[in-house]
């Protein structure tokens, strides 16, 4: 196809997904007051084509159709076309994915909406091919009609475009309250989600199957409720198997976005920030409930891989990276025999049987996707080693296969750093820092967080993007949910106040802008662009916002006695609880929400003594699964006005409060007492 030789309007965007459309001959606009204006002067039809930068099949409607000079000639004659990156702009996806559920059954990306100039749709999808193809009408085809109907039928089609729009609106405005969550609506929840377990392979459903780890997070915490350990075991074989397969990177750590078949083996290869730093809490709770190591490595596994690819210079963590690489997806990740025994040499042999590489491959073209199963195994069980020594021997092979994997031109890194999910990143790294004591892991959390509070707020709000320098001044209910609770997590993982009282006030904002009669709204009253007014209630590839509001703003009036905290967390809870029995399967954060609201926190108040005493005694504590628990504390002679430590700092050696429903125990000092209060509330493995 032949290409423009000056580029579109998207060449001055920030979004790396935007800039990739810059050399597209179809005459691209952002979001924005200029292109509506353009739409309504002209009277023509929107296309509105949303997406995202590691989206395989993004990419290839692009290289098909926005490529195609033909395809562009149709929609810059008869559309204004608008280009949207979901992660800039959830806020539009939500709006316009509920859209293409409502009229499709389904949804994706790349989505393709067709509205009038006021932003109503009135025909939507996902991928179209350019041409028609197997019964299935090609872009090219849909244009014209489309274009011709607005023409001919624009009565019909505005009486349409209002109508759904109107349902939609309607359906996100509505009130979701019913009974409370207590412990009936937490195992009735449990037994919904453990009713589509894969007892073979782990996860839920058939394929694709995707990670979903709040839901793993909410089983734990449903068997240690209800005492029925079969929605643990569930979570412990998905989490098993997830690791065990092929969406999970081998070499370099890190989980691929979801698998495309049952077994978890061949990936769909991008790799994205909120995935990675959500997998690794359930992760860490595996370890806690099981004591194996196994699990805890998958985490360190996972961290380490956001460490060395994912971090900016400056601290902030980039969002995703492709599928693709020189054209073909998974490219970077796969491999030939042949190519691991020039790597390898004499040990690829039985590297390979490790692995799962053979000849034939188990992905496109003779290609291997590394995995593990009863052929790792089998090794493990002829080879004439110790285990010790087996797995030392496989870290060695792996670390020089990934060597030579670093060679190849690697997939395409999205190095836009977005609040929302770098709290996502901050949370998973504070809490990991409990388990294991590793300093690097605080500093890396200490290091995002002071990158956000510095370049991406002002004092007061809290923006969603920022890349290479400017900023997309746009407030996202998301960014405030996330973002506090890895501020929280922070302070419990070192006591620095300064999080605490940046968490405190980012809530306070949060509850001022998204509140309304209790209902917790994705975005500001104030955006005219936007159709109506979108709540985020379900979870889907990441956990629904309200719902970690909701669970912030009862954890901050635990931390800080803040009554208004819980008043407002009651309130927000209160409008959407019925959701918790209506769809357990998409409910798990509220659930997790309600668990803590109903089921009063462990509340571990540490004082006196020193970082290096408190971090061995920490390892104790937080290799127990304690999952409502919130911990306050002053080492190294700081003081606190928090309640929870009134009467408490004027010790001598490192003492541990434990208190639960307005009852304390006797202070611990020494390791011994310790264990013993821990079995007491969380009983050992």
């Amino acid at each position: 196809m032949k290409l423009p030789t000056h580029p579109n309007r998207l060449a001055n965007a920030s979004s790396p997904y935007l800039q990739a459309h810059a050399h597209n001959p179809v005459d691209w606009y952002e979001w924005g007051d200029e292109a509506f204006a353009k739409a309504r002067a002209e009277d023509k039809p929107i296309f509105l084509s949303i997406g995202y930068h590691a989206c395989h099949w993004c990419h290839v409607m692009e290289r098909e159709s926005f490529e195609n000079e033909a395809i562009a000639a149709i929609l810059n004659a008869h559309y204004v076309s608008i280009k949207v990156d979901r992660e800039e702009r959830p806020d539009i996806d939500h709006i316009y994915m509920s859209v293409v559920q409502a009229m499709t059954g389904s949804g994706g990306w790349p989505m393709s909406i067709f509205m009038t100039p006021d932003k109503k749709p009135f025909f939507s999808g996902t991928y179209f091919p350019p041409e028609s193809r197997y019964g299935r009408p090609g872009f090219k085809e849909i244009l014209t009609r489309l274009a011709e109907g607005y023409r001919d039928q624009r009565g019909e089609i505005f009486k349409s475009a209002e109508s759904i729009a109107e349902h939609v609106a309607q359906n996100s405005t509505a009130d979701i309250s019913g009974r409370i969550i207590d412990k009936n609506v937490i195992a009735s929840a449990g037994e919904a989600i453990y009713g589509t377990f894969d007892g073979r392979f782990g996860g839920f459903g058939s394929a694709p199957k995707f990670p979903h780890a709040v839901n793993l997070s909410f089983l734990f915490r449903a068997s240690h409720l209800t005492g029925d350990a079969k929605f643990a075991q569930a979570a412990l074989l998905t989490l098993r198997k997830m690791a065990d397969g092929g969406i999970y990177d081998h070499l370099a750590g890190g989980f691929h976005r979801y698998s495309v078949d049952q077994t978890w083996l061949v990936p769909h290869f991008e790799k994205m920030l909120y995935d990675n730093a959500l997998l690794v809490i359930p992760y860490l709770e595996a370890y806690q409930v099981t004591g194996e190591e196994y699990y805890i490595n998958i985490a360190r596994g996972i961290l380490s891989y956001l460490q060395s690819e994912m971090t900016d210079a400056e601290g902030g963590f980039y969002s995703t990276q492709d599928a693709d690489s020189e054209g073909e997806e998974g490219r970077y990740y796969t491999w030939t025999v042949d190519q691991v025994r020039q790597a390898l040499g004499a040990e690829a042999g039985w590297f390979c049987e490790y692995f799962g590489i053979t000849a034939n491959g188990n992905f496109e073209g003779g290609r291997n996707v590394l995995n593990l199963g009863t052929h790792s195994e089998a090794v493990h069980e002829r080879i004439n080693l110790r285990p010790d020594e087996v797995a030392a021997k496989i870290r060695e092979l792996k670390s020089r296969l990934l060597a030579e994997r670093k060679k190849r031109i690697p997939p395409a890194t999205d190095d836009k750093i977005l609040a929302s999910w770098n709290g996502l990143a901050i949370s998973a790294f504070a809490q990991a820092y409990l388990v294991t004591g590793d300093d690097s892991l605080l500093a890396t959390a200490k290091k995002a967080a002071d990158f956000i509070l510095a370049k991406m707020t002002d004092g007061g709000a809290l923006f969603h993007a920022f890349r290479q320098g400017k900023l997309s001044r746009i407030e996202l209910l998301e960014d405030y949910a996330y973002f506090i609770a890895g501020l929280i997590d922070l302070y419990q993982a070192g006591f620095d106040e300064r999080y605490l009282d940046q968490a405190r006030g980012l809530a306070r904002r949060a509850v001022d802008r998204f509140s309304q009669d209790g209902k917790l709204y994705s975005s500001p009253p104030d955006d005219a662009t936007l159709i109506f007014r979108p709540r985020d209630l379900v979870d889907g590839a990441t956990p629904a916002a309200a719902s970690i509001m909701i669970l912030n703003l009862f954890r901050l009036a635990a931390i800080t006695g803040e009554r208004s905290f819980a008043d407002q967390g009651d309130a927000a809870l209160a409008v959407v609880s019925g959701l918790a029995a209506r769809a357990p399967q998409g409910s798990a954060a509220l659930l997790i929400a309600g668990y803590f609201r109903m089921d009063d926190p462990v509340e571990i108040v540490i004082s006196g003594g020193d970082v290096a005493t408190m971090k061995e005694f920490n390892r104790l504590i937080f290799s127990r699964y304690i999952p409502n628990r919130i911990v306050v504390g002053c080492v190294n002679g700081n003081k606190s006005a928090l309640p929870l430590l009134e009467g408490r700092q004027k010790v001598d050696v490192l003492t541990y409060f434990f208190c639960r429903r307005q009852t304390c125990h006797l202070p611990v000092t020494d390791k011994s007492a310790l264990l013993d209060e821990l079995d007491r509330i969380s009983p050992k493995r």
